[in-house]
C-alpha cells in the first residue's frame, strides 16, 4: 500500500484515473480536458495515510450520462487530467485511505467531494474541495418517520411521528444535553433561497427552524451500546384511532408545545423546547423535505445562552419573485456542534439540502414525486453496515444519506 504522502500530488491531478460512460456504443464524443486542482481539509495529515484507492463520477444532468475515474494503490500511470464532452455535471468522489494508531491497530478513512451544476464547454480546471467523512462512532439518527402513517381515508398522515437515536459505538453514551433540529430551509425548488447573510451558509452554519434538547444533568440518559431512544409527537396508542397505526406510549420522550391544540402523556418526559419557528405546535415536515441534526451543546450552555447568541434574522433573495426579504424567526448552529445529520426530500423538487456537503453529501429520497401519498407509513431507516460478534449492530454512516437510509415500513 502507497503511502498518501507519495501520491497526493499526483492525485490531485486526478492520478491513475481510467474512465468508462453509459454510452459505450454511441457515436465517439469529442471531449475537453478537465485538470483537477485538489484542496485537503486543514485537519487531514498526508503523512500518516496510507492510500488504498479513490473514484470519482461525474454525471451529466441533461443525458445522465455517467463518466467515472478510478484509482488503486498499485497504479503507476498518473494522469495528469481527464475528459469530458460538453455538458453541465454533478460529480461525487471519494478517497480511501488508512491510518496506524497509537496501539498499531489500522482504521480505514475516507475523503469526499462533491459537486453541482458545473459546465463544461472547453478545456477547464476543476478544483475539489475535499472533507473528511467518517463512520460515526457515537450517536446517529437510525430511524426518522415524518410522514406518519396514513389516515382512515388514506389522504394524509397521522401524528404518529418520531425520530430513533443510535449509540452506534461500543460504549454507553448519555444523551443529556443532545439537541434535535429541523432546517428552516425546505429542501425543494421552489424555496430555493439565495442566502445573502455570510452566517447563514451552510458550510459555517446550519440554519435552524427548531430546536428540542434532551434534559438531563449530564448521565441520566443512558443509552447502552447497539441501543436506541424514541421520541415521538405524541406518545398515544394511535392504534386505537386508525387500524396499522403506531402505539407509542412505550416512547422514552416527546416533544410537546404546551398548548391547547397539542396532547401530552404525562407518563413520558418532554423534551425542552429551546426554540421554535412555529407558535402554535411544531409537527415535524410531512413533506420529509427539510434536513435534520443531532447537535451536541457545547457544556454549561442553557437555552437563555444560546437563544442570545445564535437566535438571529437573515436574508435573502426568493426564487420566484426575485425580491430580497427577511426571515425574523431562526437561529444558527455551528457545523461544529453537529455530530450527524440527514437531508430529506423528493426526487421531483430536491435542489439540494441544508446541511453542509461535509455533513450529509447527498438526501434520502421518500418517492420519485412531490407530495406523494404513498409515501405514508413509510420511515427513512439507516442500512446496518456490520454485525459484531455479540450480535450488536453497526449502523452504515458515510455522511452520504442516499447511500446510508432506506424506506421501510413503520413499526
Amino acid at each position: 500500500m502507497k503511502k498518501f504522502a507519495f501520491i497526493i500530488a499526483s492525485l490531485s491531478l486526478c492520478a491513475g484515473f481510467t474512465s468508462c460512460s453509459n454510452d459505450e456504443n454511441g457515436p465517439e464524443e469529442q471531449k475537453y480536458t478537465v485538470n483537477l486542482d485538489s484542496n485537503f481539509p486543514a485537519d487531514f495529515d498526508s503523512e500518516e495515510a496510507e492510500f488504498v484507492n479513490s473514484s470519482i463520477t461525474f454525471t451529466e444532468l441533461n443525458t445522465r450520462s455517467t463518466y467515472t475515474f478510478s484509482s488503486v494503490a498499485d497504479d503507476n500511470n498518473d494522469m495528469t487530467s481527464v475528459a469530458l464532452p460538453v455538458g453541465i455535471y454533478d460529480y461525487a468522489g471519494e478517497i480511501n485511505y488508512a491510518v496506524t494508531l497509537q496501539d498499531g491497530t489500522e482504521k480505514d478513512m475516507r475523503l469526499r467531494t462533491i459537486g453541482n451544476s458545473v459546465t463544461i464547454t472547453g478545456d477547464c480546471t476543476l478544483s475539489l474541495d475535499w472533507f473528511l467523512s467518517n463512520p460515526s462512532e457515537g450517536f446517529v439518527f437510525s430511524e426518522i418517520y415524518a410522514a406518519g402513517s396514513p389516515n382512515a381515508a388514506g389522504t394524509s398522515g397521522l401524528k404518529d411521528t418520531y425520530i430513533r437515536i443510535y449509540n452506534n459505538s461500543s460504549e454507553t453514551l448519555y444523551a443529556d444535553g443532545l439537541a434535535i433540529c429541523e432546517s428552516d430551509f425546505v429542501n425543494a425548488r421552489a424555496n430555493d433561497y439565495t442566502i445573502l447573510t455570510p452566517e447563514n451558509d451552510l458550510n459555517v452554519n446550519f440554519t435552524a427552524g427548531t430546536v428540542w434538547v434532551i434534559p438531563g444533568n449530564g448521565q441520566d440518559v443512558a443509552v447502552a451500546p447497539g441501543e436506541y431512544i424514541t421520541i415521538v409527537d405524541q406518545a398515544i396508542d394511535w392504534s386505537a384511532q386508525v387500524a396499522g397505526a403506531l402505539d407509542l406510549t412505550g416512547a422514552d420522550f416527546e416533544w410537546y408545545d404546551d398548548h391547547a391544540i397539542d396532547t401530552d402523556n404525562p407518563s413520558v418526559p418532554n423534551l425542552e423546547k429551546w426554540f421554535s419557528y412555529s407558535n402554535t405546535i411544531w409537527i415535524i415536515s410531512n413533506q420529509c423535505n427539510r434536513s435534520y441534526a443531532l447537535v451536541r451543546m457545547p457544556e454549561g450552555m442553557t437555552a437563555e445562552d444560546y437563544l442570545a447568541q445564535y437566535k438571529a434574522p437573515y436574508q435573502y433573495i426568493h426564487p420566484t419573485t426575485g425580491k430580497e426579504m427577511t426571515k425574523q424567526n431562526a437561529c444558527r448552529i455551528p457545523n461544529s456542534w453537529i455530530i450527524d445529520g440527514v437531508n430529506l426530500g423528493n426526487l421531483e423538487t430536491y435542489v439540494h439540502g441544508a446541511l453542509a456537503p461535509s455533513v450529509d453529501a447527498s438526501f434520502a429520497s421518500i418517492s420519485n414525486k412531490n407530495s406523494d401519498p404513498l409515501r405514508f407509513g413509510k420511515v427513512f431507516a439507516r442500512k446496518a453496515a456490520a454485525t459484531t460478534a455479540d450480535g450488536r449492530l453497526i449502523l452504515q454512516d458515510s455522511d452520504d444519506s442516499a447511500a446510508d437510509f432506506i424506506l421501510k415500513s413503520a413499526r
